[in-house]
């Protein structure tokens, strides 16, 4: 049987100022013992088990993204032994991806909200590509110097655009698009459009 996904109203909901201080976060955040039994999920948690990204069973946590129970319970065990814990993150069926990190919780807020010593803090980060990808654009366009038709040609390309629609959304001609090209080869250091396009999209080191 598959594990069922709680809903809010079966969650415990302490109230004290901890849960609160969790609760204003913007990240999905919960608290569990390393058994895996869950002891809060403020309100962007909540959502994950709303929406199916995450389930319960008998208030265990039985799924996080792809992380099933036995993955979970080595993550949380790694976590409980002092050695905070980073691993990578997808949802089905969009395959929307982030970062999970689990750590221990601090002793004394844990102790001010109630929970056992050894209680260990899940944050969920998901992945925003489209913010990611606007801000390596505007660190390229300022380290580079850019101009706004640059900028502009730029945007279109790394949305997936070829040249020749690149020029007619911008009422350009296409050799104009492929001089702008050229310009932006030269001031990046970039050896080739697709490498430039593959650095926008990514998160690897600036070319140049």
């Amino acid at each position: 049987m598959d594990p069922i996904v709680l809903s809010h109203a079966f969650l415990p909901r302490p109230s004290g100022g901890v849960e609160r201080l969790l609760d204003g976060l913007p990240q999905a955040l919960l608290v569990s013992l390393a058994d895996r039994r869950l002891l809060f999920a403020n309100p962007l948690a909540q959502c994950l088990l709303r929406e199916g990204d995450a389930a319960l069973a008998a208030r265990h946590l039985m799924r996080l993204g792809q992380w099933q129970a036995v993955g979970l319970e080595a993550l949380l065990g790694r976590a409980a032994a002092g050695a905070s814990t980073e691993a990578p993150l997808w949802f089905a069926p969009g395959l929307a991806t982030g970062v999970l990190q689990v750590s221990r919780l601090p002793i004394e807020l844990a102790a001010a909200a109630g929970w056992p010593a050894g209680s260990l803090l899940l944050a969920v980060q998901r992945d925003r590509p489209g913010l990611a990808q606007a801000a390596r654009l505007e660190a390229l366009a300022a380290r580079c110097a850019l101009s706004a038709a640059e900028r502009q040609v730029l945007t279109l390309l790394a949305e997936g655009l070829s040249v020749e629609v690149t020029a007619e959304r911008l009422n350009l001609r296409v050799s104009t698009v492929r001089s702008h090209v050229r310009h932006l080869l030269r001031k990046t250091g970039s050896p080739s459009l697709m490498q430039l396009l593959r650095w926008v999209g990514s998160a690897s080191e600036a070319p140049g």
